[in-house]
């Protein structure tokens, strides 16, 4: 790589790939057609955009969000609150120092500064984080799964934007560091083929991938890398169950959760409503969650069959069904028998 032009910067071993820089404008082509090199492909940016953020509000109100709710989750409690999955969140980073979140938080790595803290300044990984493991019933701010550890790798920086090779790198740990579900609560348009090789790495080795169809309002297109097979992609309804209007639909859905307006936690300690599939992708995590702590070597496409098959059929979504966190521990535990 050097003597084609190119400083090596990271080694990712878990996906055989390398991430360098070009020394020269040329060193790009001098790579192309080389016997040991598999491909190559140019770095690209990826922001993480919200069709709406709401006012943030004081901690103060202990009514439970209205998508767990929908989802059944307080009913599955006394059996499983998903105590001890390790739960990642590839996103703008965590702050684990927030009450909703703290009793769950883990620590995790600062892809952009590895020396720093995950520590969250945008807002966007706390809220996800919040719906997934939030445990503050006197606030109002109460998770999915209110018993996991949560994971914050922060690949995002505080514009909530992130490189693609600093995605990989977020992918890389998550396989590295054992987690079990990652949330990728993200999405871009174009197809990266690096990104493709490192989803079915996680995949091959059983991590279960939740990702965000995209807010562009497509019919029939959605966001990478929920595009990718080997992902669970989840696009957003609304309180009335319809789909959310700035929701994508079309090949590769699997499943709908609620996404709009969904309460959770913020930074400084406060709350905030948010709408997009990036909040409909956590109630997914959630009740994953659950179902692996009741069997730890569910795979990933055995946990797909579990929560298409117990969903709710919706009718103007096209066959596919809204998460239910109730009816999949049930489906569940009718297949064990």
């Amino acid at each position: 790589m050097r003597r084609s032009g190119v400083r090596p910067l990271r080694y990712l071993s878990h996906l055989g790939m390398i991430i360098g820089e070009h020394e020269t404008n040329f060193a790009s082509q001098s790579l192309e057609g080389h016997p040991d090199v598999e491909y190559t492909e140019p770095d690209i940016s990826i922001t993480i955009t919200e069709p709406y953020v709401g006012t943030i509000t004081p901690v103060q109100t202990p009514t439970m969000p209205w998508g767990v709710e929908l989802i059944d989750a307080a009913k599955v409690w006394p059996y499983t609150r998903g105590r001890g999955v390790r739960v990642a969140v590839i996103d703008t980073g965590v702050s684990g120092e927030h009450p909703a979140i703290r009793g769950n938080y883990r620590g995790g790595v600062n892809i952009l500064s590895p020396n720093a803290d995950p520590q969250d300044f945008n807002g966007h990984g706390t809220h996800v984080a919040g719906i997934i493991a939030g445990r503050a019933t006197e606030s109002g701010i109460v998770g999915v799964a209110p018993r996991v550890y949560i994971y914050g790798v922060k690949a995002f920086n505080r514009k909530g934007s992130a490189n693609l090779s600093d995605l990989l790198s977020a992918i890389n740990w998550c396989i590295e560091n054992k987690m079990q579900i990652v949330n990728m609560s993200f999405g871009m348009e174009k197809m990266s083929e690096s990104m493709r090789q490192a989803i079915q790495i996680a995949h091959r080795k059983g991590i279960v991938m939740v990702a965000a169809s995209g807010n562009q309002g497509f019919a029939s297109k959605i966001d990478y890398p929920a595009r990718y097979p080997e992902t669970i992609a989840v696009t957003s309804i609304s309180k009335n169950g319809h789909l959310s209007q700035f929701s994508n639909m079309g090949k590769g859905v699997d499943i709908a959760a609620p996404g709009d307006k969904i309460p959770s936690a913020w930074l400084n300690h406060s709350k905030r409503e948010m709408s997009g599939t990036s909040m409909a992708v956590p109630h997914v995590t959630g009740t994953i969650a659950l179902l692996l702590y009741l069997n730890r070597s569910l795979n990933p496409e055995q946990i797909r069959y579990i929560l298409m098959q117990s969903s709710t059929k919706l009718k103007h979504l096209a066959g596919i069904g809204l998460i239910n966190a109730y009816q999949a521990i049930t489906f569940y535990k009718r297949l064990k028998r």
